[in-house]
């Protein structure tokens, strides 16, 4: 609902810059911006859900055909998400997705370990509803792991930890959890595309009747015996898999 009233907002923002007598040079310095946030999160979308991998090449025609935009806001949200971590730019190359190394996964678990544990340490406790929203997101799953669709479940996944993230008045905190999330992504999804999902929807329901049941330290111990699985099994799947391929490829 958060997201979607901040939608509301921005596209009556730019309704409404259109009748109070902006310049054509701002409208189209506005529409620029608007096509550049499209892009921006179209791209993340493709990367957070593995259909562009670790080491491929982001050739700028094709992408902006892909994600309905011209070569000028997409550039933009190519510096964005380089700016992130998550692309990677090769003087006289070009842009490509990130390969994150199981060192620098390493790292950034142990920067999200900080934040998550502040962000639920200053958490405050969900209303009914709000438990009752992170249940549904964990039946969501399940049944992504009965589906057996990966991404799905590596979705549901994000979205429950997101919820919680949002609990706590410490909106940078969470934003850069977020960002971290994100960079993360390639392990997580591989993590979830490997393993029992059971175990981590399992988790999950342990930590929402903590929240329900108002038990700070219970709380913080199941997230960290969370993150520790996860970071087990996230590594143990990166050391069996083969090696990305760092042969420049279009995205398809």
């Amino acid at each position: 609902m958060t997201n979607a009233r901040w939608h509301n907002r921005a596209a009556t923002g730019r309704s409404e810059g259109r009748v109070t007598g902006l310049t054509p040079a701002a409208v189209g310095e506005g529409a620029v911006r608007s096509a550049a946030g499209t892009a921006l999160w179209k791209l993340r979308d493709l990367v957070v859900r593995g259909e562009l991998k670790p080491g491929d090449q982001i050739r700028q025609d094709e992408m902006a055909a892909m994600v309905g935009v011209s070569r000028v806001p997409l550039r933009e949200a190519l510096r964005v998400l380089a700016t992130e971590g998550l692309l990677t730019h090769r003087l006289n190359q070009g842009y490509f997705v990130a390969n994150l190394s199981p060192e620098e996964f390493k790292q950034i678990v142990t920067l999200l370990e900080f934040l998550e544990i502040e962000l639920l340490r200053t958490a405050r406790w969900p209303t009914d509803d709000e438990i009752a929203q992170l249940r549904e997101i964990n039946a969501e799953l399940s049944a992504a792991t009965s589906a057996a669709d990966p991404i799905a479940s590596n979705e549901a996944n994000r979205q429950f930890h997101f919820a919680l993230f949002r609990l706590s008045p410490h909106k940078v905190y969470a934003a850069e959890a977020e960002r971290y999330w994100a960079l993360a992504e390639p392990f997580r999804l591989l993590h979830v595309a490997t393993t029992d999902t059971e175990s981590i929807r399992s988790q999950h329901e342990q930590l929402i009747d903590a929240l329900a049941a108002r038990d700070r330290a219970l709380c913080l111990r199941v997230l960290n015996e969370h993150r520790r699985d996860t970071l087990t099994a996230a590594l143990t799947a990166a050391s069996s898999r083969e090696e990305p391929s760092t042969k420049p490829r279009a995205a398809s």
